[in-house]
């Protein structure tokens, strides 16, 4: 929260036009959700601030400094700012472990995979073509490629840096300038980002780095008329708030929403890799995941031994300090995100589904821990079974048969991911034709791909991250018409 008081810290200030300037609202601090001690602090933008950024976004792309580069002078300056994020590797790295609380060599290789994503779309920037088509003899059809001009790139806290190389990476290789907006729980390696820009060749004005309130700047970054389009990742609750403000201007926009994904384990299946697969899907980084397998649909006749499987693995998955090279699972985001999960797992109880492991009696006497946690015997008609917990607790249900499998999977708002396993590729197709997600694993769940798409179905959202579909929000397609021996 906003505070009045000395920060114990230098306060992190805004990234504006190439240049730090000082926040007008305030200080937000940020407390370590390992040990409650202040990790860092932000200077919080005004409206007017975000509007500032926003123009400078708009004059950088209008100047043409970035968007009328060759796409292979951008490539070679994003090329050198994947070297420099690696050079930071140890540094950034522990940002993102102190300010979402992941394990340290994970926050070290969320930096490696932001790097690789850098030089993946640096790649592409020199391959973004059109077509041609020719009628007769004179006349001659040619479509072009054109950024689409300022993108505002809103950024959720569980990924920061992973997210920010997702949204930016396409952004600068179709020639955008941009906005971002990264959370205020987790913005530190956001504006670390900022300079390094600058020093791999970004002109001023290209890229511009606020934190704010959303109350304050948030539709600044949704429905100002030089704002060309929107990226946003979070809730579904607050996708439908974006979309709606983003449509009084009729602005291109991509949404990454939330989930409630299924994995199906068959009667076929090798349930010991198949328990700890689901484990990694549903625990690691504390199911703080939008693809999370929350919802696991097990054949009946191998649900008891799967479920004994899974409490194997989870028990030996190692919760702790981030510090700890053996340490698997971090602690949560924050005391309000920790006890929101716990409510859950009280309302689980409630319901009557039975709780075969207690993450809660896995909880350090400081920050904010919870041990995996999984509840058996759930009914698809329990808060648990429907609702994104977005935390490590496990719903395990039974299943007859594929058909009731598929009938389950379906059974929900979300559609983002789902998976299967087992030893039928028929069955693997059919499940992945039938389910409605915009992402499916076989035989080994949550696992991606710089190449592959990554989006939604239903109110997961629209639009695609990564791979080529990822330019779709960033760039826009004129036709040309051509009369020739005129």
């Amino acid at each position: 929260m906003s505070t009045e008081k000395q920060s114990k810290v230098t306060p992190y200030q805004l990234f504006i036009n190439g240049q730090w300037q000082v926040g007008d609202k305030g200080i937000i601090d940020r407390l370590n959700p390992a040990n409650d001690q202040l990790a860092v602090s932000y200077q919080l933008a005004s409206k007017k601030q975000a509007v500032q950024a926003v123009k400078a976004a708009k004059t950088a792309f209008d100047n043409g400094s970035w968007s009328d580069l060759d796409g292979a002078e951008r490539a070679d300056i994003m090329l050198k700012f994947a070297a420099l994020l690696m050079e930071n590797q140890q540094k950034l790295g522990k940002l993102e472990s102190i300010t979402q609380g992941t394990p340290l060599r994970y926050g070290c290789s969320f930096i490696k995979s932001a790097a690789d994503t850098f030089k993946y779309f640096a790649g592409l920037a020199r391959d973004l073509h059109g077509h041609s088509h020719q009628f007769g003899t004179n006349r001659l059809g040619i479509t072009l490629q054109e950024p689409v001009g300022v993108a505002s790139l809103i950024l959720p806290w569980n990924f920061p840096i992973g997210e920010l190389a997702w949204k930016l990476a396409p952004a600068l290789a179709a020639g955008c300038t941009a906005v971002i907006k990264p959370d205020s729980k987790t913005a530190a390696t956001a504006l670390e980002v900022g300079p390094l820009l600058k020093a791999a060749g970004v002109p001023d004005g290209v890229v511009n780095i606020i934190v704010g309130e959303v109350e304050e700047v948030g539709q600044v970054l949704t429905s100002h008329s030089d704002v060309d389009a929107v990226s946003f990742t979070g809730s579904s609750a607050s996708g439908r708030q974006v979309m709606a403000s983003a449509s009084s201007q009729v602005k291109p926009l991509h949404l990454e929403l939330g989930g409630k994904s299924p994995l199906i384990i068959m009667d076929d299946a090798d349930i010991k890799k198949a328990a700890s697969d689901a484990a990694f899907g549903i625990f690691w980084h504390n199911g703080q995941v939008c693809t999370a397998c929350s919802r696991i649909l097990v054949h009946k006749g191998v649900y008891p031994q799967f479920i004994d499987a899974l409490i194997e693995v989870a028990n030996s998955m190692k919760v702790g300090d981030p510090n700890a090279s053996a340490t698997e699972l971090g602690p949560m985001i924050s005391p309000e995100h920790l006890a929101n999960v716990q409510s859950y797992i009280e309302l689980g109880i409630e319901n009557g589904a039975k709780l075969v492991l207690d993450g809660r009696q896995r909880m350090p006497e400081k920050g904010c821990y919870l041990g995996p946690t999984i509840f058996s015997e759930v009914t698809p008609d329990m808060v648990i079974a429907k609702e994104e917990i977005f935390g490590p607790v496990a719903c395990v249900m039974p299943v007859d048969n594929m058909e009731h499998a598929i009938e389950l999977a379906n059974d929900t708002e979300y559609g983002l991911g789902a998976g299967i396993w087992t030893k039928n590729i028929d069955k693997a197709i059919k499940a992945a034709r039938k389910i409605r997600s915009g992402s499916f694993w076989i035989n080994g769940y949550g696992s991606e791909r710089l190449e592959m798409p990554w989006g939604g179905y239903k109110q997961s959202g629209f639009g695609r991250e990564l791979g080529r579909e990822a330019f779709e929000v960033f760039m826009q397609t004129k036709s040309v018409h051509l009369s020739l021996n005129t």
